[in-house]
């Protein structure tokens, strides 16, 4: 009588905990080093042509530069990057949108955040160094006058 009194206390207390949401039952969930998604992404899964900026001043500081230059190329020996990036887009871009969901499903859930902005603001705080990664097809980067970034020494420019 013991056994099944100790045994029904705990499964109440394991459903009790898994309802408050303090424990996940579910092995599919991704951790802290686990992919955002189980697909594998690759340069030939992009489509179009974009652009994408990285403020080389930021991460000089944190000494990832190199790091980011090489994961939005794809380079095959991409290091494990712990520093998290928010990743800005323009509001109507939807290739640049879904570039930046690509890009973002190569790194561990959480890591890349994406943030939607009106093109000219975005651009315009770009050029006061107030962005950490933006992602641009072709055409909003040639709409929006993206193409006054990418000469600058603090901004590091890939068009792919």
């Amino acid at each position: 009588m013991r056994l099944l009194s100790v045994a029904v206390a705990g499964a109440m207390i394991l459903c009790l905990l898994t309802a408050g949401g303090y424990i996940n039952l579910n092995s599919d969930s991704p951790d802290a080093v686990s992919s955002a998604t189980s697909q594998s992404v690759s340069a030939g899964d992009m489509k179009g042509k974009w652009v994408v900026l990285v403020n080389r001043a930021l991460h000089d500081k944190a000494g990832t530069t190199a790091d980011w230059q090489k994961f939005f190329t794809f380079s095959e020996n991409v290091p494990l990057i712990m520093e998290d990036v928010t990743c800005k887009v323009a509001e109507h871009d939807s290739d640049g949108l879904e570039t930046a969901k690509k890009y973002q499903a190569r790194l561990p859930e959480n890591q890349m955040k994406i943030v939607q902005e009106a093109g000219t603001m975005l651009i315009s705080k770009a050029e006061l160094l107030r962005f950490d990664v933006i992602i641009l097809s072709e055409a909003a980067a040639s709409t929006y006058s993206a193409q006054t970034l990418y000469g600058r020494n603090d901004v590091l420019t890939i068009k792919m």
